[in-house]
């Protein structure tokens, strides 16, 4: 009883009209009106980014949208508009601030398109249920198909998922093994519009709460479902014929030197040996303590994987230590293709300990700007940034790497932040998946940490563990749940090494992948264009009733 007083207090403002349209007072009072809105607004998309990484206050994401969703229940169209574009903006600019490090223009146009997200989803909830309850379910499938549709193409980027501030609460976010990390998003999305439509509603009290009580059940239902997945994760099973392989991963966080200006700068002779002394020296301490494979994060080898002083002391160590490692670096090779040529790959290699290449994997998802430069010669812009002169070649497929009887999948950096390859090298029948990562870019912002937490959610998804080599952090060792059981921190230097039981795990996302996204993304399409012709088919109904009225003399 007292938690609705509370929500009938909260809703006393929107019924006086102080946070809507003033019909009397003027311009002042509209003003006014308008400056709460949009602050509303940006508290919203403020609130938001602080449950992610650094600060980490993963419980504001279930409350955080509730102002932004009440200003879309109650205001004029132009305002919840321009609310919502603020939003979104204020959000996204303030997660991914590290992208300033590439240059603030960058930065602030990610920043308004990520305004789309909060604007699509006003759109469909205002257009599809104006005033009832409905509305919180339409806000829910819209937001769901929006994160969807940024994920997609060459150009997607599925970072700040509101599903991905969740991973501490591990029974939530259990929920990834059944619908991936968008069901997540979307049980948050709707408690968000469930307590906002309870707030603004004003026309029988009694159906306002009614949202809320349906959003309630389902959290605890999907809590209530990832608790029941983790219990069966963890129970015992017949023992596997195949032993535990002993892994290690190294960090050796030789490229703190890094700055904004040498982000594309060749490492020079002296910084390349550092590089190899450092990773040699972390290998031969992971062989003392019985590690069979050494895993080397992405471009901890200089100059090149096939040849040189890298590919040298790789092949040593192999030998000398007799183990397997899985190292990145770039990789140079000829092609006949059109045009013929050298081109550099960015790769991963596996080396047995008899010294060879047993198998090698090349980045297929490119980073857009990073890796690669689309429409070089039709953006003269860019030569005001710090692009790279020539592009990187993508991979031709997706492959795994096999060491010491494990089937790893491999991930270069970004990739790992798109759930259709982890679910790929997952079917072909991976054992483990590997992260390798130079998350040296972004200096010491929050975007390592970040990473971190949405590579958590690969190994619910596939019901398999995690092995991440960062070079200057965050590495770790991730259970099938999600949870960090190891971890060297940002900067450090240091092997971690835990015991990899080869496993045929399933779960039911690996079956049918983003089936619920693109439950929602119909729904929402459908949903919007039934709502758009009632409306339209009513006018026309109404403008035909009209003319047959006869005319009064």
């Amino acid at each position: 009883m007292r938690s609705i007083a509370t929500l009938r207090r909260l809703r006393r403002p929107f019924e006086a009209g102080l946070w809507s349209p003033a019909k009397e007072g003027g311009e002042l009072a509209s003003l006014r009106s308008t400056s709460v809105n949009l602050a509303l607004c940006l508290a919203s998309g403020v609130l938001l980014a602080l449950a992610y990484p650094r600060a980490g206050i993963w419980p504001l994401a279930w409350v955080a949208l509730v102002p932004w969703l009440a200003v879309v229940f109650t205001a004029s169209w132009p305002a919840a508009l321009a609310g919502s574009w603020l939003a979104g903006f204020a959000f996204l600019a303030a997660h991914m601030y590290w992208i300033a490090i590439f240059g603030y223009l960058p930065w602030a146009l990610v920043a308004l398109l990520e305004g789309l997200a909060f604007v699509l989803t006003a759109l469909v909830a205002r257009i599809a249920a104006p005033r009832s309850g409905w509305r919180v379910l339409a806000a829910g499938l819209a937001w769901v198909t929006w994160e969807f549709a940024r994920g997609q193409g060459r150009f997607g980027v599925p970072w700040g998922q509101v599903g991905h501030s969740q991973a501490p609460f591990t029974a939530l976010a259990q929920l990834a093994a059944f619908g991936g990390v968008p069901a997540i998003s979307f049980v948050v999305v709707l408690t968000n519009g469930a307590i906002a439509h309870a707030i603004v509603a004003r026309r029988e009290p009694r159906r306002a709460y009614l949202p809320l009580v349906c959003a309630a059940a389902l959290a605890l239902a999907a809590a209530a479902l990832g608790m029941a997945h983790a219990r069966e994760a963890n129970r015992p099973t017949a023992p596997d014929a195949r032993v535990p392989v002993r892994v290690a991963v190294a960090q050796a966080s030789v490229k703190t030197w890094l700055t904004v200006e040498a982000l594309n700068m060749p490492l020079t002779a002296d910084q390349q040996r550092d590089e190899l002394a450092a990773y040699s020296r972390l290998t031969r301490r992971a062989a003392a303590r019985g590690a069979r494979v050494v895993i080397w994060p992405e471009s901890a080898v200089p100059g090149s994987l096939s040849d040189g002083p890298g590919r040298e002391a790789l092949t040593s160590l192999a030998r000398d230590l007799d183990l397997w490692l899985v190292a990145g670096g770039p990789a140079y090779r000829f092609d006949t293709g059109d045009p013929p040529g050298v081109f550099e790959y960015n790769s991963v290699e596996a080396i047995s300990p008899a010294g060879q290449t047993v198998g090698n994997y090349d980045k297929v998802h490119l980073v857009p700007f990073g890796e690669y430069v689309p429409w070089r010669e039709r953006l003269p812009l860019l030569r005001y940034y710090r692009v790279r002169d020539t592009d990187v070649s993508p991979g031709s497929e997706f492959r795994l790497l096999r060491a010491n009887g494990l089937s790893l999948g491999p991930m270069i950096c970004f990739e790992s932040v798109f759930p259709y390859i982890a679910r790929r090298e997952a079917r072909l029948g991976a054992d483990a998946l590997l992260v390798v990562t130079n998350d040296a870019w972004f200096l010491r912002t929050a975007a390592a940490a970040q990473h971190l937490q949405i590579d958590r959610f690969r190994a619910i998804e596939e019901g398999l563990p995690i092995a991440r080599a960062a070079s200057t952090g965050i590495s770790a060792f991730i259970d099938p749940l999600g949870r960090v059981t190891q971890s060297l921190g940002l900067m450090k230097r240091g092997v971690l090494i835990a015991e990899i039981r080869p496993r045929r795990a399933d779960t039911l996302y690996r079956r049918i992948g983003p089936a619920f996204s693109l439950v929602c993304v119909a729904a929402s399409a459908l949903w919007l264009l039934g709502a758009v012709l009632t409306r339209l088919l009513r006018r026309r109904a109404a403008r035909v009733i009209q003319a047959d009225r006869p005319a009064i003399k």
